[in-house]
């Protein structure tokens, strides 16, 4: 088992425990299996709360990394997340993370804190583990401790819009050339 550990500054405790504990075994097992470190970065103090902050505490926590790396930087006060990799092409992670974990953040900040923090925990964890799938996937093999998603669900998808495009061809077809029969 690898030593390192790779979820860092949870203090305020916005990763739960299960989910912290669930995280470290997955970036162990791709770890040990790829050599990409996947790290969890939670930092929410007074000194992240602006830009300037939080581009110092990340330019001190890249500096402890080796790569290949993906460094996952979550600032829950400051409502920001960065996603930083080395090689920078290792995985799209623009695209993971407004596929992946904008649409799962508080849409309004308000004053249920639990509930944002159970938004903002899912969100993490849910671009985390797509992320953990994408470098096993590039890397051809199989993580057997990350979470299950469901491929199945695109024969689904390819299924319905080719049924969609069918029905919008066969109403077009019949609005444009079914009215020339009848003509005016």
């Amino acid at each position: 088992m690898h030593a390192q550990s790779f979820v860092l500054d949870n203090e305020a405790g916005h990763l739960v425990t299960k989910s912290a504990d669930l995280v470290q075994k997955v970036s162990s097992e791709l770890f040990d299996k790829t050599g990409v470190s996947l790290v969890l970065f939670l930092k929410d103090s007074p000194d992240t709360l602006d830009k300037a902050g939080r581009l110092i505490y990340q330019k001190a926590k890249l500096r402890e990394l080796h790569p290949p790396f993906i460094a996952l930087f979550a600032h829950f006060g400051a409502q920001k997340i960065d996603i930083l990799s080395n090689p920078k092409d290792l995985i799209p992670t623009d695209q993971i993370f407004f596929e992946r974990i904008a649409p799962f953040l508080p849409k309004e900040w308000g004053k249920d804190m639990a509930k944002n923090n159970a938004r903002f925990s899912f969100a993490l964890l849910n671009g985390y583990t797509y992320m953990a799938d994408a470098i096993a996937r590039k890397h051809h093999i199989t993580l057997a401790s990350n979470i299950k998603e469901e491929y199945s669900n695109s024969i689904v998808k390819t299924t319905l819009y080719i049924l969609l495009c069918s029905l919008l061809a066969i109403f077009f077809y019949g609005y444009f050339f079914g009215a020339r029969k009848h003509g005016n």
